[in-house]
C-alpha cells in the first residue's frame, strides 16, 4: 500500500511537471553567458577599459522577471557597477536569440501587467538636489518613455515635484519648522535668505 502511495505521489508531481511547462521548456528559465545580447557584453568592455579591472559576461546578474508570448523577459544587471552610472537591461529570450528591449538607469522598479512586459519606472540623480525618474512602457513592438518627472532633494530627503516641494515648506511653516521650510525654498526655488 505504502509503494502504491509512493508510485501515486510521484505520478501526480510528474504530471504537475509536465503540465505546468511547455514542452521542452525548463521551469526554471535562465540566459546563458553565450546568449547575452552584444550590446550588453561590448557595455562590459567599456568597463574594463574605464577601471582597466577585469570583465567576464559572468559578471552579470540575470534575473527572470516574467513569461511573454515569444519567450522570456530577464533583468540583467553589472555586478561590479557601482555608482550613479549604472544601467539595467530588460532582456526577451526567444528560441531564435535573446534581444534587448531596453535599457535604463540601474535603480528601477517593475510594475507587472497584463501581457508579461511590465512598466518600468527608473531613477536617475543629476546632483545632490535633483533627480528625475522616467516611465517606460510597452507598446506591442517597443519600449517608449511615457513620462519623466523632476524631483527635488532636501537634506537627502526627496521632497517630490517643484509643487510637492513647495507644499512640504508650507507645512514645515505651519509646524513651526522654519529652518526645514528655508532649506526648500533656498534648495527648490532657488530663494535667498539673510
Amino acid at each position: 500500500m505504502k509503494q502504491a502511495l509512493t508510485l501515486l505521489n510521484t505520478l501526480i508531481i510528474g504530471f504537475a511537471a509536465v503540465v505546468w511547462t511547455d514542452t521542452g521548456e525548463s521551469s526554471d528559465p535562465v540566459l546563458a553567458d553565450r546568449e547575452m545580447p552584444a550590446a550588453i557584453v561590448s557595455s562590459c568592455a567599456l568597463t574594463q577599459a574605464a577601471d582597466s579591472g577585469i570583465c567576464h559576461e559572468s559578471s552579470f546578474d540575470r534575473r527572470w522577471v516574467a513569461k511573454t508570448v515569444r519567450g522570456d523577459l530577464f533583468i540583467v544587471t553589472n555586478e561590479r557597477c557601482t555608482g550613479s552610472d549604472c544601467r539595467a537591461w530588460l532582456v526577451e529570450k526567444t528560441e531564435a536569440a535573446a534581444t534587448t528591449l531596453a535599457s535604463f538607469d540601474a535603480t528601477f522598479r517593475l510594475h507587472e501587467v497584463k501581457g508579461g512586459y511590465p512598466v518600468i519606472e527608473s531613477y536617475t540623480g543629476m546632483s545632490a538636489t535633483e533627480g528625475a525618474y522616467s516611465r517606460y512602457e510597452w507598446n506591442g513592438k517597443t519600449y517608449d518613455r511615457t513620462a519623466s518627472r523632476l524631483v527635488y532633494n532636501v537634506d537627502g530627503t526627496e521632497c517630490g515635484t517643484r509643487e510637492e516641494c513647495r507644499h512640504a515648506a508650507n507645512e514645515a511653516i505651519a509646524q513651526k519648522q522654519v529652518d526645514r521650510a528655508v532649506r526648500i525654498w533656498e534648495n527648490v526655488g532657488g530663494v535667498s535668505w539673510i
